[in-house]
């Protein structure tokens, strides 16, 4: 009866040697699958990491063009604060120049009448 074992394959055997060989396709398969997996992370660290740098320039960019350009107002508006004192002064020069004028115009009308 040994004799009778030994000679004819074990048709469970055979199974269980097929689904260990289909199992260990699969782990490599799967293996493939996380190492792809790994680089893809890698990847899009790495782009996610350029992203934030170039975001972080753009805004250190537009910070720097945010202070000239507050700058360039607040020169802007000294600028239109002197043209109003300067236009304020000429009015004024002007107001008492026709007042003098004026007075002027009056003093010599009453002398001659």
């Amino acid at each position: 009866m040994s004799n009778q074992i030994g000679s004819r394959p074990d048709p469970d055997l055979e199974s269980f040697a097929a689904r260990f060989a289909q199992l260990e396709q699969n782990l490599a398969a799967i293996a493939d699958r996380l190492d792809s997996l790994e680089q893809n992370v890698v990847a899009l660290g790495q782009q996610a990491s350029e992203s934030r740098d170039r975001v972080e320039a753009d805004i250190r960019q537009i910070e720097n063009q945010l202070a000239e350009h507050t700058a360039t107002l607040e020169s802007s508006r000294t600028a239109v604060a002197q043209t109003d004192d300067l236009v304020e002064r000429v009015v004024e020069a002007l107001e008492s120049l026709q007042s003098t004028v004026l007075e002027q115009s009056e003093a010599g009308a009453a002398g001659v009448n």
